[in-house]
């Protein structure tokens, strides 16, 4: 179902879309209109935003399914960096052990 979403860059856009536009979006991730676009219709199909014509600009609004999706991706955003840390620091710890070893045998 959100299969497209699985792609980082994907992901990215949805924390950045409400209240936007395409050509703002498109800047901001580096995107040409006609992709943010045709990634706009995608998300539109899935019920994650609505579409808004304000003028020449079509502005973007996350729906409350898309809001869920967010709560969804930003839990994991945090799971996934407490991982990172956790493991960083478990890193450290090793390499610091391996320190203090040399240091007590000289």
């Amino acid at each position: 179902m959100y299969r497209f979403i699985a792609q980082k860059r994907y992901v990215r856009l949805m924390f950045l879309i409400n209240g936007k536009n395409i050509r703002q979006l498109s800047k901001e991730v580096d995107m040409t209109t006609s992709h943010i676009s045709n990634v706009m219709d995608q998300f539109a199909k899935e019920g994650l935003i609505e579409k808004e014509r304000k003028g020449r600009e079509v502005e973007i609004k996350v729906t409350e399914k898309g809001k869920e999706l967010i709560e969804i991706l930003r839990k994991y955003e945090d799971l996934a960096n407490k991982e990172i840390k956790k493991e960083e620091k478990e890193e450290t710890g090793e390499k610091n052990e391996g320190k203090n070893k040399v240091l007590e045998s000289s």
